[in-house]
């Protein structure tokens, strides 16, 4: 679901597995945190969106927690993060390429992800079904692939 908040030219590429991350540390792996801002915080770090320029993938943002979505939703329409201990906001120009395996429909009909949210990210939908349901397709993916993957050893 890729969208599109700034403009285009030369720009860092970073990628977070949102799911891999424990729910206690994403807003600082994410957004940042200044020195000091809670206990173990002994240094200034700065969060994956602080590339102030970037192409941004985020894999599996249908695990998100509540409170990282709307952070995620503060990114895309306002253009600015909060770094956590910092006491105003860090624009930002970003392009926001999120994936993940859950369908994003139902958990915002059980109220588990922002609708919002999904607007925002749902610009162009790209729907890739499973490996298990492509097996057709195994020879010619094969074929395409193992050239290019044989040449870089």
């Amino acid at each position: 679901m890729p969208s599109t908040s700034g403009l285009s030219g030369a720009r860092a590429f970073v990628g977070v597995n949102c799911g891999a991350i424990p729910t206690s540390l994403i807003a600082s792996e994410l957004f940042g945190h200044e020195k000091g801002a809670f206990t173990g915080a002994t240094q200034r770090r700065l969060g994956r969106f602080e590339a102030r320029t970037a192409h941004h993938f985020s894999d599996e943002v249908g695990d998100l927690p509540p409170d990282i979505q709307i952070a995620l939703l503060r990114v895309l329409q306002e253009r600015e993060i909060d770094r956590i201990g910092r006491d105003r906001p860090i624009p930002v120009d970003v392009r926001v390429l999120a994936a993940t395996h859950r369908d994003l429909d139902k958990l915002v009909s059980e109220g588990k992800f922002r609708q919002d949210l999904l607007y925002r990210l749902n610009v162009v939908p790209i729907t890739m079904p499973p490996l298990r349901e492509r097996r057709p397709t195994f020879p010619s993916l094969s074929n395409t692939s193992l050239p290019d993957l044989e040449k870089d050893g």
